[in-house]
Parts: C-alpha cells; structure tokens; sequence
C-alpha cells in the first residue's frame, strides 16, 4: 500500500462517526470520483446494515418468545428500513488521485447521531400508529427497543 493514504486502507474509526472508503478506475476522472463515492457509500451502507441486524439481534434475545408480538413485528418492519435512507449528511472526507493510474480513493463520513435519528424516528412511526396498541408489554418493547439502538449508536432514547 505504498504511497496511499493510510485511511484508503484502514479507515479511521471514531466514536461518533462511521468512515467509509471507496475506489473507482474508470475511463475519466469524474467517473472514477463518482464510482469512488458510490463505493464509499455502499461501505457505509453495510457498515449501518450491520448494526441494524445486530440491534435485531439483541432486540429478539432481549425481547424472548413471550414478548408482545406487535412489538415484534414492529420491530421486524423496522429492520427492513432500507439503510440508504438513512445516508442523510454524509460528507466527503478526503479525495486521493493515484498519479501513477489516475485511479480515485474517497473517504466518505455520516454521523452516527444522524443514523440514530433516523432509526428512531421509523421506530417512533411505529410505536405510535393506529395499528399499534400501546400497553405495558408494548412499553417494555419500546425500552428494550431503545437500548438495542443506545447500544450501537449512544445517543438519546425513543419517545414513548
């Protein structure tokens, strides 16, 4: 990995941050640039993908069998947000031109409080439909649904 920048091929990890780094070699430079920062966005993409499966994850172990079963499937409907939705504030890094190839590194950004809003406000859309009766085992799903979130993106809670 001679002469790139280290975050083309260790992106930088923050707390409050997820990095992706994406490539493109096309035949011009502003086709490289945006093949760079599609990559980089899928990077993304599957890093918060991830996350929602792991919080689904924790959430169902969390939640048992004998869970309310509207909760469950509230929650169900929720992981299936696509997580492009969520790429709202994304922000481009850094931009790297290989002299040798003219090939293009981009290094592209969210905030992990933008994810979280997002992912809370589809579960706040849920709790709070007509469809969705409100009681005490729908109140426990909701905390549980809120520390699963806390979890992967430490900030704030969901409204109940």
């Amino acid at each position: 990995m001679e002469g790139l920048p280290e975050w083309t091929y260790d992106a930088p990890v923050a707390q409050d941050v997820i990095y992706g780094a994406g490539y493109g070699n096309l035949s011009n430079l502003q086709n490289s640039i945006k093949m760079a920062q599609t990559a980089a966005r899928n990077v993304l993409t599957e890093s918060i993908s991830t996350a929602v499966n792991e919080i689904i994850t924790t959430y169902t172990n969390d939640a048992g069998s004998g869970a309310n079963r509207q909760a469950m499937d509230a929650f169900e409907n929720l992981s299936i947000q696509n997580a492009s939705a969520v790429l709202t504030g994304v922000t481009q890094e850094e931009l790297y031109i290989n002299p040798a190839d003219n090939s293009v590194w981009v290094l592209m950004s969210i905030p992990k409080a933008n994810v979280e809003t997002s992912l809370r406000e589809s579960a706040d859309e849920v709790f709070q439909s007509e469809t969705f009766v409100r009681n005490e085992a729908s109140a426990e799903a909701n905390a549980m649904l809120d520390n699963a979130i806390e979890k992967y993106f430490g900030l704030g809670g969901v409204e109940d």
